[in-house]
């Protein structure tokens, strides 16, 4: 041990009492030296589960879709392909933006670049399956380029969280060496509300590539043979490159700092153990930072003119922010995530993504540790409490209160809004939790009296163990329920009432009593089953892509443009609503009507010739299309991330953008347009049934 005490061993004294060793899921066996020997079979099962999961459901082609809002039904008939939940409006970011694009690569062999929208955009720096080698680092993508695409759209929703619970499992078993607390905890920390409400590779995958890649770090120092050393520097290696392109650094630099800071106590603490030498670390390390450095810059070269033009956007490129603001009721909304679920789509200053939390443990690890003495601990587990609870206070502080520039700066925090910042917050504060639950007391040594000592010594931690839960619980309920009663007077549209307040408090209490007080078994399990109660109706079961692979308007959008294409003007314009642009993104034709991760310049000179309104579409940005009676176009911006453009569709501009098709709600009148197309087919339970009047628009409108 790095504080001057020899292992804790049967012959130096006597076992702890079990109260103070929380009896693991799995039976552990111990070497001479005392150190935890794990039986490969118990490591392999939990992982083998997740597998198995994955498998089951991408075969049946269920997912976790939204896209059942824009789905065909009428006012009593259920969701078509909705096996069980609601479909939420407000996942948007997936079943408005995301899925129609993967659906569309399927018809165009996934390729690496995209028309959809105005101009064309490199997909290599967008989270969608492609032919770009880069996907090979984005595996959740993989899946797609093989199977059709409702089992690839499956397999990728899985795959996603695949890996979050692998990264966190993984690491959990390195740093802790208890199976049962890497199987709960991961678990626990999957289940949070938060990922629920943000299920994105973004969210999902920042926090399990970040995991991945310091386990498979720390593993190798474990490895027996050179070949193995290799291959978990290979695999660490893999996952910090999928971490870095993942590219959404609100939420990689919060996570990158909860594991920087781990790995360097990790590393510091075990030193001995793992028998780590400077030469070592400097080797392993610097080949590591050479091969990541290697692939990340080919991937710049390859890709340096989408990232910078997104760089150069005034939304997010430009976006610097100062920390602080962040709403208490965001970080303490876990235990209300029910009711946010059923009643949420009511809110009307916020939305149940951007309310969304963890359940907060930190707090509660950092008071329970100092109640029981952190100098009682043994150096290395001190050493990860204080390291990763200074980051936790860190990551807190500048959501809440902000911090000064210049370390912000040095931080890279000036690039993390402060409520976004509630991801590592989230994180820090359950591997707190679990390190509580695994850290380990430094041996009584002394004279024959020892074993006395060591008895003594057990009660009486053990009765600080027990006291500090209660204080612990009482807080926790105190603070939990404070915040309802907040939600409560603040929406009363969550009819949430006091009662349900107090019993969601007191069911947060419940986990906060039971793992600080070191049970891990039973603290483990109450942390699932609270995560799955407030988590488990988010998303819904869906079976299938709905709208975008079986409506009728394919058909109807796919025979007009074969039948009625003039090569150069087969671009389709729409001033529809996302009921029907979703589909005609899906189709795979090209539409102008759809999300831009940056600007092409080039397209956008061809309604913006001057100018004059870059400040306006130099954005990420929703693009929309309204009918207008002028040849010059007008660029408005509604939100920060939605801009509306009115254009003629007979004028010459919109010949310079090759339009051919226009798909309107109403009747249009302009002469260069022939109507081709009448229905009312689309529809669903958030877009009712919609007209959609589809015409052709004549070669002579576009002189």
């Amino acid at each position: 041990m790095d504080d001057g005490t020899p292992p804790l061993t049967q012959d130096s004294v006597e076992p702890r009492p079990q109260s103070l060793s929380p009896r693991p899921l799995f039976h552990l066996h111990r070497d001479a030296e005392g150190h935890i020997v794990r039986p490969r079979t118990s490591r392999c099962v939990f992982p083998a589960l997740l597998v198995l999961v994955t498998i089951i459901f991408t075969a049946l082609g269920w997912s976790g879709t939204s896209i059942g809002v824009i789905a065909p039904s009428g006012p009593h008939a259920s969701v078509p392909g909705l096996v069980v939940g609601t479909p939420r409006p407000i996942r948007s970011d997936e079943w408005n933006l995301s899925t129609p694009i993967i659906v569309a690569q399927s018809h165009h062999g996934y390729s690496s670049s995209t028309n959809a929208g105005i101009g064309e955009h490199d997909l290599a720096i967008s989270d969608v399956p492609s032919t770009d080698w880069s996907t090979i680092f984005k595996p959740w993508d993989l899946p797609a380029l093989v199977l059709n695409a409702t089992q690839g759209f499956a397999a990728r929703w899985w795959l996603m969280a695949l890996f979050l619970l692998f990264g966190a499992y993984l690491l959990l078993l390195e740093v802790t060496d208890r199976t049962d607390i890497a199987v709960l905890f991961s678990l626990g920390l999957g289940l949070s509300p938060f990922f629920a409400w943000w299920y994105l590779s973004l969210s999902l995958d920042s926090v399990g590539f970040g995991m991945l890649a310091l386990a498979s770090f720390l593993y190798s120092f474990r490895a027996p043979t050179t070949t193995r050393r290799i291959l978990w520097l290979g695999l660490a290696a893999y996952a910090t490159i999928g971490f870095a392109l993942l590219l959404y650094p609100p939420w990689l630099v919060p996570i990158a700092l909860v594991m920087a800071a781990i790995g360097v106590c990790e590393l510091v603490g075990r030193h001995t153990e793992l028998e780590i030498t400077w030469r070592r670390l400097g080797t392993d390390l610097g080949g590591l930072v050479v091969v990541v450095v290697v692939i990340l810059a080919a991937y710049y070269l390859h890709t340096r003119g989408a990232i910078k033009a997104e760089n150069d956007t005034i939304l997010p490129g430009d976006r610097r922010v100062t920390g602080g603001g962040a709403s208490l009721l965001q970080f303490l909304s876990a235990p209300f995530g029910l009711s946010l679920a059923q009643h949420g789509s009511n809110l009307a200053t916020t939305n149940q993504s951007e309310i969304s939390s963890f359940l907060l443990l930190g707090p509660f690890a950092l008071l329970q540790a100092f109640r029981i003495r952190m100098r009682d601990l043994t150096f290395r587990w001190r050493l990860l409490l204080f390291g990763t609870g200074a980051v936790f206070v860190l990551l807190v502080a500048w959501s809440l209160i902000s911090l000064p520039p210049l370390l912000a700066k040095l931080l890279l925090l000036n690039r993390v809004e402060s409520y976004r910042s509630i991801i590592g917050v989230g994180v820090a504060g359950i591997l707190l939790m679990a390190f509580l639950c695994a850290a380990e007391f430094r041996p009584v040594q002394g004279d024959a009296s020892s074993s006395e000592r060591a008895v003594h010594l057990a009660r009486e931690r053990q009765r600080r163990i027990h006291t500090g839960a209660l204080v612990c619980a009482v807080a926790a309920f105190m603070m939990y329920f404070w915040a309802g009663r907040s939600f409560v007077e603040t929406f009363p549209q969550l009819q949430l009432g006091l009662r349900g307040a107090g019993v969601a408090s007191a069911g947060a209490a419940v986990v906060v009593l039971l793992t600080s007080a070191r049970k891990v078994v039973a603290g483990g399990v109450a942390f699932v089953l609270f995560g799955a109660v407030m988590s488990g109706s988010v998303d819904p079961l869906y079976s299938g892509l709905g709208p975008l692979t079986t409506s009728p308007l394919l058909t109807t959008f796919t025979q007009i443009s074969s039948h009625d294409s003039d090569p150069g003007h087969n671009v389709w314009l729409s001033f529809e609503g996302p009921a029907v642009n979703d589909v005609l993104i899906a189709s795979g034709l090209h539409t102008l009507s759809a999300v831009q991760t940056y600007p092409d310049f080039r397209a956008w000179e061809i309604l913006d010739p001057q100018k004059r309104a870059v400040d306006v579409w130099n954005r990420y940005a929703q693009i929309s299309f309204v009918p207008g009676s002028s040849n010059t176009p007008t660029i408005t911006l509604v939100n920060p991330v939605a801009i509306n453009v009115g254009i003629n569709p007979c004028s010459p501009t919109a010949g310079r953008l090759g339009i051919g098709f226009v798909v309107s709600p109403s009747p249009l009148a302009n002469q260069c347009l022939s109507l081709k197309a009448h229905t009312t087919e689309a529809g669903g339970s958030l877009y009712p049934e919609t007209p959609v009047y589809v015409y052709a628009r004549t070669a002579t409108s576009t002189s």
